[in-house]
């Protein structure tokens, strides 16, 4: 796993983390005056589950007001990754304003990016596409903070075991959800989405995916979607069982692709891109959606 710089935040503005609902403190350990950095609160309310009050954290994302596909860095967030000791980048295009500022503060060394590249879909669509929005794949998440764990643990060795204790027992939460989530069976139901984001949590749960994925891939890109491909999309969200919509990045043309699918009867399931207010943090957000996908699967004709 590459690893390279990144600015977030966690639960507030900037938290000292106190494991914030994500798993008590295994083993004593004291504070190193580490600064950590993560692209959106996902990240950073994760980095706080594991290291508990020995660092502090600070997503550069952390309102569900904000698109974090097309954020542009402020010079506030400069100083925060100009004096962060670790970054933390999703990667695969979908933060490049995290990497651009460890760049230019020559801090590409401190950056720890979950995935590598930063250009996963070429522009011109070739037929192949990757869903960047890796933490809604909770198997992916719970070997992130196995992992993250040993590279902080590194970087502060006197909490190591504070930090693989602490990440278990996180992991273990993260899989149990994983669990609730594939025994919902959904297999033979069909979904559209007019955005990629909720993708990992409703495949595992055994839906198909119809939405084409040219038209994620224009969506990923921010384009206005071609005509073709949105009559399509149109078409498909008349016919389809569920709709998955992200008001966080919602468009006059993803709100038209919504009025089709309720004027048809589908059922709409609302997910965003980072962690709503009314969450505790990550480990409540993904119950709670998991419930909504089993509500949406009981309305389902």
């Amino acid at each position: 796993m590459q690893r390279h710089l990144w600015a977030a935040a966690a639960c507030a503005s900037v938290v000292v983390l106190t494991a914030c609902g994500n798993g008590d403190d295994q083993t004593e350990s004291g504070e190193t005056g580490l600064r950590v950095v993560t692209s959106i609160d996902v990240y950073a309310d994760l980095v706080q589950g594991i290291a508990g009050d020995t660092v502090e954290v600070e997503p550069l994302v952390a309102s569900t007001a904000v698109d974090p596909h097309s954020y542009e860095a402020t010079a506030q967030d400069r100083l925060k990754v100009e004096n962060a000791d670790v970054i933390i980048a999703n990667g695969g295009g979908y933060d490049a304003f995290i990497t651009l500022l460890a760049s230019s503060a020559d801090k590409e060394d401190q950056v720890y990016q979950l995935i590598d590249g930063e250009n996963h879909h070429s522009h011109e669509f070739d037929g192949t596409w990757e869903n960047e929005h890796i933490w809604y794949d909770l198997d992916r998440m719970s070997e992130f903070v196995m992992d993250f764990a040993e590279h902080l643990g590194e970087t502060a060795p006197e909490n190591a075991q504070h930090y693989a204790d602490n990440a278990a027992a996180l992991a273990e939460e993260i899989d149990e959800l994983a669990r609730r989530n594939r025994a919902l069976e959904a297999e033979g139901m069909g979904y559209v989405a007019t955005e990629a984001v909720s993708g990992f949590l409703l495949d595992d749960a055994g839906l198909e995916n119809q939405t084409p994925l040219e038209f994620l891939n224009a969506v990923e890109h921010g384009d206005d979607v071609a005509p073709r491909l949105y009559s399509d999309a149109l078409d498909l969200a008349e016919e389809v069982d569920l709709l998955s919509y992200n008001s966080q990045t919602e468009t006059q043309q993803s709100a038209r692709i919504r009025e089709a699918a309720e004027q048809s009867g589908a059922v709409v399931v609302e997910f965003t891109e980072t962690i709503p207010d009314d969450a505790e943090g990550f480990l409540d957000w993904m119950s709670a959606n998991i419930d909504t996908v089993e509500d949406a699967l009981g309305e389902v004709p």
